[in-house]
Order: structure tokens, then C-alpha cells, then sequence
């Protein structure tokens, strides 16, 4: 079942945006009358007719609208600074997306390498895996954050940071609370500083382990989205 995205949805009407389009007409071949599906990034899949086909758009016609596609009961933050190598950092967005994540945080810690991202570029990776995976919902991407703003930031659920210091830690499965709310922080290839792990501790966050290996950036993210994700099973 290949899946298409739309944001231009009323309730008859689907109107597939000129890339999605292409793809449908173009590569895959459908034409008027064909039966395609639909997702919104909002969590509905469609079931829609082609009704006709322009040199910019598709519009179909609603057959049969599904909730919750591909959903899941528990929310995941990922807070994660970019990588130097952003091709590594671009893999943990993909496969996250893949698993079951809710939001990403791009941080920017004292140690970052990397001070920038090409947000448009990191929004089509996600668009991409969430309609590979079979899921109708559009985790949240923000823009890069600083590391103080998110740590000062009273989310609901489980606050926890992973970090490198030898200090006693929580394995993060035993951290998770089934169908609860999580932020998770991993940070860049040195590490979180001294001072923002200290602003961590003094603003609640739960120090935390993913187990005996050291990890890097984007493999750790991706083994706590995961984790995350088994201990909801």
C-alpha cells in the first residue's frame, strides 16, 4: 500500500499537492477512478477515488476515513543536538520516525559541533519515513532549541537526560511509564557540559542509562525511542 499526504482535506474532498501528485500520476501510474490512500499527519488514513488529475494537483474523492492509523498511546520527546556528520543526525530522524516518536527537539548544547540544521530538509525526512512506516501521524519538529530553554521547560511526564558522567543513573526502562509522556535529552558528540547536567539535576531531570555501551549520538537516541516504544508493548 503505498501512502500519499495531504493537508488540503475537507470532508468530500482531497486535494493532493503538486510532488504527492506527481508521484501518484507520474510514478506510480494511477489515473481517474484508481482508489488511493491518504494520510493527513494528523492520525487519518483515506480511502479516496481520483477524480481528476491537473498539471498541479490531484483531487480525490472520499471513500472511507480511518482513526488513529498507526498510532500509539504514550507521547516520546526526543531532544537531541545535531551531529557534526548531519547524515548521522538525519538517520536517527528517519529511523525514530520509523519506530514511534512524537517530537524532536534539535538541541544546541555548550559542546555542540553543529549550529545549524535545514529544517525543510529534516521535515521532508520525516513526511518520507512516516508514510514508509505505515503512520498517519506527523511527529512535531522544532527548530534548533537551546539546551537552557528546554531544561528550564515544565513538560509533563518523565524528564530525563542521558549523559557520559559517572554519577549514579536509572536504567531508562525503568524510568518509563506505560502509555505516559517522556522527554528524553542526548547530547552532542562531547557530551552535555558540567554546568547544563548540574541544570539538569537542580530542574528535576532523571539521570539516565541505556546500558553498559557507550553509544553514539544518534545511535543512543534511536535505542531510547525504541525502548521507549518495547516498554509500551
Amino acid at each position: 500500500m503505498n501512502l500519499f499526504y495531504s493537508t488540503e482535506i475537507d470532508e468530500r474532498t482531497i486535494v493532493l499537492g503538486e510532488e504527492e501528485a506527481r508521484h501518484c500520476v507520474k510514478v506510480l501510474r494511477k489515473t481517474v477512478g484508481d482508489e488511493i490512500h491518504v494520510i493527513d499527519g494528523n492520525g487519518n488514513l483515506y480511502t479516496a477515488k481520483i477524480v481528476s488529475v491537473g498539471k498541479r494537483d490531484c483531487v480525490c474523492e472520499i471513500v472511507s476515513k480511518t482513526e488513529r492509523f498507526g498510532s500509539h498511546n504514550y507521547y516520546v520527546r526526543m531532544c537531541v543536538a545535531p551531529t557534526k556528520n548531519i547524515d548521522r543526525f538525519e538517520f536517527f530522524v528517519e529511523k525514530a520516525v520509523e519506530i514511534g516518536v512524537d517530537e524532536i527537539v534539535p538541541l544546541l548544547c555548550e559542546n555542540s559541533e553543529r549550529k545549524t540544521i535545514n529544517l525543510e530538509r529534516v521535515e521532508r525526512i520525516v513526511l518520507s519515513a512516516m508514510k514508509q512506516s505505515y503512520k498517519a501521524t506527523k511527529p512535531n519538529l522544532t527548530e534548533m532549541t537551546d539546551i537552557k530553554t528546554v531544561l528550564a521547560n515544565s513538560f509533563n511526564g518523565k524528564k530525563c537526560i542521558a549523559h557520559c558522567e559517572n554519577q549514579e543513573k536509572q536504567l531508562l526502562r525503568d524510568v518509563v511509564e506505560k502509555q505516559g509522556e517522556i522527554t528524553i535529552l542526548i547530547g552532542p558528540e562531547g557530551d552535555f557540559s558540567v554546568k547544563e547536567i548540574e541544570l539538569a539535576r537542580q530542574n528535576g531531570w532523571i539521570p539516565i542509562s541505556l546500558g553498559e555501551s557507550r553509544l553514539r549520538t544518534e545511535t543512543a537516541a534511536i535505542a531510547a525511542v525504541h525502548t521507549v516504544e518495547v516498554m509500551n508493548e
